[in-house]
C-alpha cells in the first residue's frame, strides 16, 4: 500500500517512501537554481528592490543580524565560522513555503556582474525549513528562521549581498528582502570622529574622518579602484558615497574633509517598553484590552526642534523583541497595536510626517505616514507591533521623492550619540565584483577604534 500520491510534470506517480517528497523537492530547488538569476521581478512585472523592504501585510517583525547578539549588524567575515541569522513572523492562517536565495551586490546595491555559482557554492536556492508556531499568544503566528551559510549554502566571495525571501518556489512572488556584507579583511581602517571645525554646522554636524591603510593590495589606481560607504547607524537614506580620499600616501588613504564628510547630529531616538505588561513603564500612558488584542497608548510625543540637547540611552533607532515571562520570547511574545501621537497643535502645511527608525524598516512610505487628528491636536499612527524594547523617531517630507527630514521635529544637536559604519569596498581590474576589504564602526561620543 503506497503512502504518497504525488503530481509532478502531468504525470501521477505513487512513491512508497516519504524520503521522495525531499527528493521532489530537491529537484524543484535544483531547477530555480538553474534558472535563477541577478534579476527578479514581481507580479507585477516591477524589479524589486535591492534594499530592506518587505512586500507581503502579514510579514512582520523582520530581524537580521550576526549570531549571538539580536542587535548586531549583518556583517559577517568569509573566514569565520559564525552565522547570520534571519527571523520573521507569518501572521496569516496558513503556514506558506517560503524559499530563500542569495545574491551579490555591487557597492552601489545593484546586482554584480556574476553568476551565483562563483559567489555561492551548494543549493543557489533553498527552502526555509526551521519554523514554529506560536505558543499561548493573542495573535497567532509562524516564526520562521534561518541561518546563512548552512550546510545547504556556503558563501566564497565578499561583498555586499541580499537575502531575497519569495513565495512557494516562485521568484514573481517576493516576501522580503534583507542587506547583509561578507567582508575579506585585507584593509585596515582608521576613525575619528568628532563634531566639526566648520563654524556654520558647529552646533549640529559631525565629522567622520578615517584612513585606509592597504598594505596587502595593490592597488594600479586607488581613486578608482577603492569605493567608501558611510551609514549613521545603518540607517539607508542616512549615508555618503563615492567619497574620494583627499589624500594618497604610500599604502594609505586619508579621508580627512571640512564639509563632504558631515552627518546631521540628529537628537537621541525615542523610545517604549512592552517588555512586561503588568504595569505602565515609563513610556506607557496606558494599556488595554480590545478584542481581540491588547493596545498599548504612549505617551504623547512634543516637537524638540527649538529644545536644547537631552540626553537619552538609546540603541540607536533598533528594537529587541522580548517579554520578561516568556521561556521564548520569539514564540510567546505576543503581538500588540501601539498607539502613537506626536502633539503639534497645528498641522504641518504641505508636510509628510512619518514614524521612522527600525521599526518601520527605516522607510518614508504610506503605511508608516502619520495622519494628523485635529481633535488631538496632533499626529497619530497606530502600529502592530511585537512585544519588546524600541527606538524610534519622527521624520518630515514636503514632497513625494524629496530627502526626508529627521531634524525639523527631533532637533539637531552636535553631541548626540550615533554610530557610523564605514565600508571600503577594492574592484581589481582583473575582477568583476566589488570585494569588500574593510570595515569599522565608530561612535561619535566614544574612543575612536580601528578596524578591518
Amino acid at each position: 500500500m503506497f503512502n504518497y500520491l504525488w503530481h509532478f510534470n502531468g504525470i501521477l506517480f505513487e512513491w512508497g517512501h516519504h524520503h521522495m517528497r525531499l527528493v521532489i523537492h530537491r529537484i524543484i530547488l535544483i531547477i530555480a537554481g538553474i534558472c535563477c538569476g541577478t534579476l527578479f521581478v514581481n507580479a507585477a512585472g516591477e524589479k524589486f528592490k535591492y534594499d530592506n523592504r518587505t512586500y507581503l501585510d502579514n510579514i512582520k517583525t523582520v530581524e537580521m543580524y550576526r549570531s549571538g547578539w539580536r542587535l548586531s549588524p549583518p556583517i559577517r567575515n568569509l573566514r569565520d565560522t559564525s552565522s547570520l541569522i534571519l527571523e520573521f513572523d507569518d501572521l496569516s492562517e496558513v503556514t506558506p513555503q517560503y524559499t530563500y536565495t542569495l545574491i551579490h551586490c555591487t557597492a552601489e546595491w545593484e546586482p554584480s556582474d556574476i553568476v551565483n555559482t562563483e559567489y555561492l557554492s551548494g543549493m543557489a536556492v533553498n527552502e526555509i525549513m526551521d519554523y514554529h508556531f506560536s505558543r499561548n499568544t493573542l495573535k497567532t503566528f509562524t516564526h520562521y528562521k534561518v541561518s546563512i551559510p548552512n550546510k545547504d549554502v556556503q558563501i566564497k566571495l565578499p561583498g555586499n549581498y541580499i537575502l531575497y525571501v519569495y513565495k512557494e518556489f516562485d521568484q514573481d512572488q517576493p516576501v522580503l528582502t534583507r542587506r547583509f556584507f561578507i567582508i575579506d579583511p585585507l584593509a585596515m581602517v582608521t576613525t575619528d570622529v568628532h563634531r566639526t571645525d566648520d563654524v556654520r554646522y558647529l552646533s549640529t554636524d559631525q565629522e567622520v574622518d578615517f584612513t585606509i591603510s592597504y598594505q596587502s593590495l595593490q592597488p594600479d589606481d586607488p581613486r578608482r579602484n577603492f569605493k567608501i560607504n558611510i551609514y549613521q547607524n545603518l540607517d539607508w537614506q542616512a549615508a555618503i558615497t563615492n567619497l574620494l580620499p583627499k589624500y594618497i600616501q604610500p599604502g594609505e588613504l586619508v579621508y580627512n574633509y571640512e564639509e563632504e564628510n558631515l552627518f546631521q547630529g540628529g537628537s537621541e531616538f525615542l523610545h517604549f517598553d512592552t517588555k512586561s505588561l503588568k504595569y505602565n513603564s515609563d513610556r506607557v500612558q496606558e494599556i488595554r484590552f480590545e478584542r481581540p488584542i491588547k493596545h498599548i497608548y504612549l505617551l504623547p510625543d512634543i516637537p524638540k526642534a527649538s529644545k536644547s540637547y537631552e540626553f537619552q540611552e538609546d540603541i540607536n533607532g533598533k528594537f529587541l523583541v522580548k517579554w520578561d515571562d516568556a521561556f521564548d520570547s520569539d514564540l510567546e511574545a505576543d503581538y500588540l497595536m501601539v498607539h502613537f501621537l506626536l502633539k503639534t497643535g497645528d498641522s504641518l502645511p504641505g508636510t509628510d510626517v512619518f514614524l521612522f527608525g527600525g521599526l518601520t524598516d527605516w522607510k518614508t512610505e504610506d503605511q508608516n505616514k502619520c495622519i494628523y487628528n485635529p481633535e488631538k491636536e496632533g499626529y497619530e499612527i497606530n502600529l502592530l507591533l511585537k512585544q519588546g524594547y524600541y527606538n524610534y523617531s519622527y521624520a518630515t517630507r514636503k514632497r513625494p521623492g524629496q530627502k526626508i527630514d529627521l531634524t525639523a521635529i527631533n532637533g539637531n544637536h552636535y553631541e548626540t550619540e550615533n554610530d557610523y559604519y564605514i565600508f571600503v569596498y577594492y574592484r581589481d581590474i582583473r575582477e568583476r565584483f566589488d570585494r569588500l576589504v574593510g570595515m569599522a564602526v565608530a561612535n561619535s561620543v566614544k574612543l575612536p577604534k580601528s578596524g578591518k
